[in-house]
This record gives C-alpha cells, sequence and structure tokens, in this order.
C-alpha cells in the first residue's frame, strides 16, 4: 500500500504475569539475532514502499487525500527546528494564527519528535525530514512490536513477523499516513502495553512503574490520544484478567498497585508544566466545538470493506462509508480469519479470551451515536447516544478511532494464531500447552 501524492502546484524480558503464556524459550543468539536484523530490514522496505510516491519529488508533493494536513505536519518539523534554533519555547508560537498565536500543547504538535529531530530538519529540511520519519515511524511501530510479541507472547518469530507487520501496517494506520503521521508514531505503544502487564512482578515495582512513568511521559509529547486509547485497552485487559484468574490478581494486587503509583507519579513529574500550559496557558481551550466529532462512527461496513490504499479497495466507497476515517476496514477475508482464529483458540487460551473482549467492547464502542451501515445513518441508536457531549476530555475524542483499539487486537490475534498452527505442524502429537490455557 503506498500514499497518494498529489502536486500541490496543480491543485493546492518475558512477561511474568500469569495469561496463560509461557517464556519462549531461550534460543542461540546469532539465530535470533539473524532473524530479528531479516525482520526489522523487512519493515523498513515496506516503509519505503508506503512513502514512495513522495520521494518523485519530495519538495512539491504533498497528499492527495489530506494535503492541509501534510502542509501543517511539515511545518511542525520547521517549528521544531526553529524553537531550538532560537531558543524558543516549543509549546507556544505566534508564527501561526498571528498575533493571537497557537498553543502548541493543545494542538497535534508532535513536539516528542519534531525536537529530537531539529538536527536533522535544519540539515535537510522539513519536506525531505516528513517524509523520512513518515516510513520510519511505520517501521518503528511494527519492530517494537514484533520485539515485544516475540519476547513476550510467542515463540515463533514468523508469528512475530506478522503480527508486528499488521500493527505496524494495517489498513487504518496506513490511511492515516495520508497526512497524519502522529496516528502512525505508535512506536511506543506496545512497550507500554508491555509495561503495564509487568506491573506485578515482585520485588520489581520500582523499576517497572519507573519505565513505565518514561514511556508515558513521552508518548505524552507524540500523540495523547493514542495514549488514551492504550490505557483504555489496558483497563479493559486488567479487568478482563482479573475476572478469568481473580486469585492471581489479588495476589498480585499490591504490586501492581504500587509500580502504577511510581509511573503515574514519574510521568506527572516530568509533564505536570506542558499539560498546565496545555489547558490553562494562552490560546488554550477545554471542548472542540461542541462535541461536534461524537458523531463520526464507524460505519459497520467498514470493518469488511477493503482499503482505498489496497489492490482491492476502491476509491468510489470513500464517497459513502469513508466520509469519517478509514480506521479499520479490514476486508472480509481478514475478518472471517480473525472469527476463525478466535474460534479455535478462545477456549484453550486466556490470552485470546481478553482480546475477543477487546474487540467486542472497542468494536461496541467506536458505533458512535447512531449506527452507520453501508453509508447510511440509521434510527439505531448507538452507544455514544448516551454520552453527554460536554463530558470532559471525552468531549474532544471521536468514535471511530476507537477501533484502533481492535486493529491493535487483531494484530496480536493474528501472532497468536500463526504460532498455534506453527507449533501444530512441528509435532503430531499435542504439545504442552505453551500458548494458553484450557478453560
Amino acid at each position: 500500500m503506498a500514499v497518494p501524492v498529489v502536486d500541490p502546484s496543480l491543485n493546492s524480558s518475558s512477561v511474568e504475569v500469569d495469561t496463560g503464556v509461557s517464556d519462549p524459550p531461550r534460543r542461540p543468539r546469532r539465530r535470533p539475532a539473524r532473524a530479528d536484523v531479516l525482520a526489522i530490514g523487512a519493515y523498513a522496505l515496506l516503509g519505503v514502499l508506503v512513502c514512495l510516491n513522495y520521494w518523485g519529488d519530495v519538495q512539491h508533493r504533498v497528499s492527495s487525500h489530506l494535503p492541509t494536513d501534510h502542509s501543517w505536519f511539515e511545518w511542525l518539523f520547521a517549528h521544531g527546528a526553529y524553537s531550538v534554533r532560537h531558543l524558543e519555547n516549543p509549546l507556544f508560537t505566534a508564527r501561526q494564527n498571528a498575533p493571537d498565536g497557537v498553543n502548541m500543547m493543545a494542538n497535534t504538535s508532535l513536539l516528542g519528535v519534531t525536537l529530537p529531530l531539529a538536527p536533522l530538519t535544519m540539515l535537510l529540511g522539513p519536506q525531505v525530514m516528513y517524509a523520512l520519519y513518515l516510513g520510519a515511524a511505520l517501521s518503528a511501530t511494527a519492530a517494537t512490536a514484533y520485539w515485544t510479541l516475540s519476547r513476550h507472547l510467542v515463540r515463533s518469530r514468523g508469528a512475530a513477523f506478522v503480527g508486528g507487520a499488521f500493527l505496524g501496517f494495517a489498513p487504518g494506520i496506513v490511511h492515516h499516513a495520508n497526512g497524519q503521521p502522529n496516528f502512525v508514531s505508535n512506536f511506543l505503544l506496545p512497550l507500554i502495553v508491555c509495561r503495564v502487564l509487568r506491573l506485578g512482578e515482585p520485588g520489581r515495582w520500582r523499576r517497572n512503574g519507573l519505565a513505565l512513568g518514561l514511556l508515558v511521559a513521552y508518548q505524552i509529547f507524540i500523540n495523547e490520544e493514542m495514549l488514551l486509547l492504550t490505557a483504555l485497552a489496558c483497563l479493559v485487559v486488567v479487568v478482563a484478567y482479573a475476572v478469568q484468574r481473580p486469585r492471581a490478581t489479588w495476589e498480585r494486587a499490591g504490586t501492581f498497585l504500587a509500580a502504577i503509583g511510581v509511573g503515574g507519579g514519574v510521568a506527572l513529574l516530568l509533564t505536570a508544566y506542558p499539560i498546565w500550559f496545555q489547558f490553562n496557558g494562552p490560546q488554550s481551550y477545554r471542548g472542540l466545538q461542541g462535541g461536534v466529532f461524537h458523531n463520526w462512527g464507524e460505519d459497520l461496513m467498514a470493518f469488511v470493506t477493503f482499503a482505498r490504499d489496497t489492490v482491492a479497495g476502491d476509491e468510489a466507497v470513500e464517497k459513502t462509508i469513508g466520509l469519517t476515517e478509514q480506521n479499520t476496514w479490514f476486508g472480509w477475508p481478514l475478518v472471517l480469519v480473525g472469527l476463525v482464529a478466535l474460534a479455535f483458540l478462545v477456549r484453550r487460551s486466556v490470552p485470546a479470551r481478553i482480546l475477543a473482549v477487546l474487540v467486542v467492547v472497542f468494536t461496541v464502542a467506536s458505533i458512535g451515536p447512531k449506527v452507520r451501515f453501508d453509508g447510511v445513518e440509521t434510527d439505531v441508536d448507538g452507544p455514544w447516544a448516551y454520552v453527554p457531549d460536554d463530558l470532559p476530555l471525552v468531549e474532544m475524542m471521536m468514535p471511530t478511532r476507537l477501533s484502533l483499539v481492535v486493529v491493535g487486537a487483531v494484530g496480536v490475534l493474528l501472532a497468536l494464531a500463526w504460532d498455534a498452527l506453527a507449533r501444530a505442524g512441528r509435532s503430531p502429537v499435542p504439545a504442552p500447552r505453551t500458548g494458553g490455557e484450557t478453560a
């Protein structure tokens, strides 16, 4: 899948939580190192492929789908470089919306990326830096997902590769690559989820809490909305696990809460002023047009529709079910594979049961105030019909983006299914339960 462009001149260590998954077996260092390098290299090539259309004339091409967003994020790279060069406060600028200026923390400023990369932006220019970073962010997300899956959930490197590839290059993610790099910059999220699952480790609550706090603090400067979605997903995971394993949950609750306290304290210490500035600094705001985006729910047909940027995709579909955003668009074959995988794994695997809960909860939550079907808004109320438009924090959310959690769940499910098939293929006799527990 490649991002379509247009010339604007023409027209403007293993998880020790009882999830039913044992530690992957130790292997000789040379072999996994070689496999890891090959996986990361493949992800890098995919990142180049997605951004290939830009490189024909990187100085004069922008996304044909979201040209305004593309231009804005190129300017953000210039803003980061300007702030570093002139030692200005990066949280606010008067070089936009003059003379009032713009609160950069209250906007999608991507400061966690643009400030560290400022020297490269000065050297290469914001257009080149944007195209380079976009491909790198997609590849890095796939790589961290691969690392997390291969070290903490599955034995098969192939399974981890497939899961990582989907998490980094899912149709909905590539859709956001059309001008919104903040939604493809998800490389910290697998590490955050992994760290949350390790908070109950005995004797390591300080270290785990500190690591989680640092990751969360950095993610705040990349994309707060994706951090919120990840936090909601982790909450559902913890509750689903507690229901299935109440005794283990109770035994580790104290350690888990202590680690959460450390992580929250570290994150708050590092981000207290920027967050205060976001909500109380000049040009800050608390709401977003009276909750107008609450109507942006996911169309039910979007789940089985092929994405525009795929071989089977159809641009005409964008005029109907693609009027909001394209966050799922799995296509019916992948949906069928996912359902079969769940049916096969859900009875024997605790992680699979947790993934099933995630898929159901966030699919329903993404529908919005009215159920949409094949481009038509029906009279059937969705869950967001009961959510007040002025509810703090929630008022700025788009229901359709909750389906990005479903994307993550599907990626992990694919890895689990591939791993189960790989182990079944290696032995004609039933293997010990390492991929999950029977109910």
